[in-house]
This record gives structure tokens, sequence and C-alpha cells, in this order.
């Protein structure tokens, strides 16, 4: 009796011919990063030249120095580098190398986007240069004149008090009066529509008006009306509550979104373990609006402080005023610019604080 295992005989496979192995693909050309940044980089170079021989010397070795070699030294190395690491790829990938052949592609377009960052930003400095020296200096003379500027600065930092009082006040009303709005807009019953509708339309008009409308026609038509208490304000007092009234709508909207951003489960928890809805507001929703629109608020007070140099057209004498005074008897606007240095200087910071207060609740976000 004949075996069955061997008798079985398994289907005879056939013979493929030899089939030619598929390369992967090549890695992206970098080709189109190398040229955009060398044109940018060529173009860079002529502004360096151009610059450096309006505003700092005349033609000469000095002028080729600081006009060329210094910017292609500067400029070249990146793209020299990135040209480098593109042939690299190149030759490693027809030796069949492809793991170091991309590698070596990605590093020629690191350095080539490095090298379009640095010759962009080199561009732009030589042409703001250039710009700002050009015709015999116009420029510089009118809006950067050292001179006038340093000799304005003592008067325009004690005018910036003004500023400083005006933008505190402000900001310290519409927070307190933002916030009732807020809540006023959020009032849940059917019979508190009155309020809602009243908080609503507040918001809508004086988000619609413009601050420097308001700043006129509080200052200048409150003491018009006589009235015995009203009529008699400081007019500081009057534009810091201009502006509170304009910047109180914008924050009550801050303080809803807030507001709103909090689960309400935590509400319906809150509420079943005994607290009131007084106690609810305060020790539960409040806490957690304020982390979550710190940023926001100081974005919008860093706004705030910029508005108040609007009360130059009621005639209070504040940094820009100051500056206006000077220029008008120096016949140059370098004290103007000062003003605009001083209040970069102060919201600079503010700023900074501002993006490390959004980089840390994102950081918590993600932790969550």
């Amino acid at each position: 009796m004949a075996d069955t295992r061997t008798s079985r005989r398994e289907p005879a496979v056939a013979e493929l011919p030899d089939a030619q192995e598929p390369s992967p693909a090549r890695p992206l050309s970098t080709a189109k990063y190398l040229g955009s940044a060398a044109v940018l980089a060529l173009l860079a170079v002529v502004l360096c030249y151009q610059f450096v021989g309006t505003a700092l010397t005349p033609a000469g070795p000095l002028h080729l120095l600081l006009g060329i070699v210094l910017p292609v030294l500067l400029l070249g190395g990146p793209l020299l580098a990135a040209y480098r690491r593109s042939k690299l790829s190149d030759r490693e990938w027809d030796e069949r190398r492809y793991t170091e052949a991309r590698v070596s592609a990605a590093r020629s377009r690191n350095a080539s986007i490095s090298s379009l960052g640095l010759t962009g930003f080199v561009a732009v400095v030589a042409l703001v240069g250039l710009l700002v020296f050009t015709n015999d200096g116009a420029v510089q003379k009118t809006f950067f004149n050292v001179d006038f500027m340093t000799g304005s600065l003592v008067d325009i930092f004690k005018a910036l008090v003004v500023n400083v009082e005006i933008a505190v006040g402000a900001q310290i009303l519409a927070m307190a009066f933002g916030l009732l709005l807020a809540i006023g807009r959020l009032l849940p019953d059917k019979g508190f529509w009155p309020v809602r509708a009243l908080s609503i339309a507040y918001i809508d008009i004086f988000r619609g008006i413009p601050s420097v409308v308001l700043i006129y026609l509080v200052c200048f038509g409150l003491p018009l009306t006589d009235v015995p208490v009203l009529s008699k304000g400081d007019p500081v007092v009057y534009a810091i509550v201009a502006l509170a009234l304009t910047y109180s709508a914008y924050n009550a909207e801050l303080y809803r979104a807030g507001i709103e951003s909090i689960n309400k489960g935590q509400t319906s928890a809150a509420l079943s373990m005994g607290l009131s809805q007084a106690d609810v507001l305060r020790f539960v929703i409040l806490p957690q609006m304020s982390r979550n629109i710190a940023a926001p608020m100081l974005s919008q007070f860093i706004g705030l402080q910029k508005d108040t140099a609007l009360v130059i057209v009621v005639g209070i004498i504040d940094a820009f005023s100051q500056a206006k005074i000077y220029s008008a008897n120096d016949f140059n606007l370098s004290a103007v610019t000062a003003v605009c240095f001083v209040f970069v200087l102060i919201t600079i910071p503010q700023t900074r604080f501002v993006d490390y207060l959004l980089a840390r609740s994102g950081t918590k976000l993600k932790k969550v």
C-alpha cells in the first residue's frame, strides 16, 4: 500500500524570472531652497553695500570690507554648508546608502532654511538702514535725532505719570464694572431677562463707540451740564471714566468667555453639596475664570495703556502732548519718536509676561 504522504505532491511553484528590486524614492530635492537662499543672499549683500556706503563710509577699502566681505562671510557659511550637504546626499544615494542620503538631504534643507532666515533678516535691516540714512540722512534727522530725543525725555517721563494714572484707574474700574456686566448677562432665570437685555445693550453699544469720541463727550460734555458733582471733576478723572466705560464692555466679554469655559458639571456638583449660587460663583467659578483670562486681560490692559494717548484731544498734558510741544518748538518729530520708544519699553515686558502665562496654561492643559 502506497504511502499517502508520499503520493500527495505539493503543487509546483512556478519559476518567476528574476525581478529587479524596486528602488526607494529619492529624497526631496533642495535645489529650490538653495536657489532662493542664493538669490536672497545676493540681494542682502547689495543692500549692505549700499547701506554702508550711504551711512558709514565712503568708497574705499573699508567700504568693501564692511559692505561686501563681512556680509559674504556671514551669509555664505550656511549657504555653503547647505550646498555641500546636498552634494553629499546625491553621492550617498548613488552609492545606495539611502538612509545616510536622506539624513544629508534633511540637513541640507535645514541649512538652506537657516540661510534664508539669516539673509532675510540682514536684508530687512540693511533696507531699513538705507531708507533711514538716504538723502543725506533726512529720515534720521527728522525722526531719530538723538539730541532732540534726549532733550525731551525728562519732561516726557514726568508727563508719563498721567498716562499711568489714567491706565491703572481705568483698568480697575473696567474690571469691576465688566464683571458686573458679565454676571448680569449670564443670569439664568427668566425673571432676570431685563437685566440680561440691559447688559447686552450696554456691551454692544460701548464696544461700538470709538474711545476717542467717548473721551471727547465725557471730558467736554460733563462740565457743560452744570450738575453739582459731575461738572466739577478733574479732566484726568473724566478721562479715566471714559476709558473705563469703553473697556468695561470689552472686559465683560472676557469674563463671560472665562465663565462659560468652565464645565457646567462643577456648578452642579457644588450646588449638590449645599453651596449657594453666590458661594459657587465666589469659590468655584471666579477663581478658575481668573486663571483662564489672566493673559487676555493683561493684553487688554496693554491696549488700554496705548489708548491713554487719546487724551490729547481734550488738552490733558500727557507724554504724547509733551512730545508734541517739543516737536512744535523744534520743528522736528524726534520727541514723538521718543514717546514711541517709551511706550514700547513699557509694553514689551508685559507682552512677554502674557506669552509666559499662555505657555504655562498650555502646559497645564497638556498635562491634564
